[in-house]
């Protein structure tokens, strides 16, 4: 009897051992993210420049969080997989890009630094859920002209 019992507790150790890892592995593995709006400032003043927007908030590893500017409120809601679901928590760089087309050519409306992850001078952090995030930028403001766009072959009028 002392030898079946001995089998039966190395049978439910081995057991326990197997399954450890299974079991430890059903839990939720899925970054922290957490929901996350805001507006975009320029000078203290909403970013409201009639042309729509983007920003992107970037972690070092892990999927960037996007999410477009509106283009009347400055305000944005970030997602990394799916629509609203938020930013990685942490502290991470920022871009935001705003362009407007002039004939055939893009031209950004707000200061290069921001446009560009090595140079942008922009960090988020998120710890919780928010929807007062603000991402403060310095102007000014770049206006552009439309232009009609000039084809190959068009007369120019003199």
């Amino acid at each position: 009897m002392n030898e079946a019992f001995q089998l039966v507790r190395v049978g439910i150790v081995i057991l326990t051992v197997a399954l450890l890892p299974l079991a430890l592995g059903c839990g939720d593995s899925s970054p922290d993210i957490v929901p996350v709006s805001g507006q975009v400032q320029i000078d203290g003043e909403p970013l409201a420049s009639g042309v729509p927007g983007f920003i992107q908030v970037i972690p070092s590893e892990g999927r960037a969080a996007t999410g477009s500017i509106d283009p009347e409120t400055g305000r944005f809601t970030l997602s990394t997989w799916e629509e609203g679901d938020g930013c990685l928590v942490g502290t991470h760089p920022a871009i935001v890009m705003m362009e407007q087309m002039v004939g055939f050519d893009s031209v950004s409306l707000i200061p290069e630094d921001y446009t560009d992850l090595e140079s942008t001078p922009l960090k988020v952090t998120v710890e919780e859920p928010t929807d007062s995030l603000v991402i403060e930028l310095t102007g000014p403001l770049r206006t552009v002209q439309a232009r009609e766009p000039v084809f190959e072959g068009d007369a120019e009028e003199l």
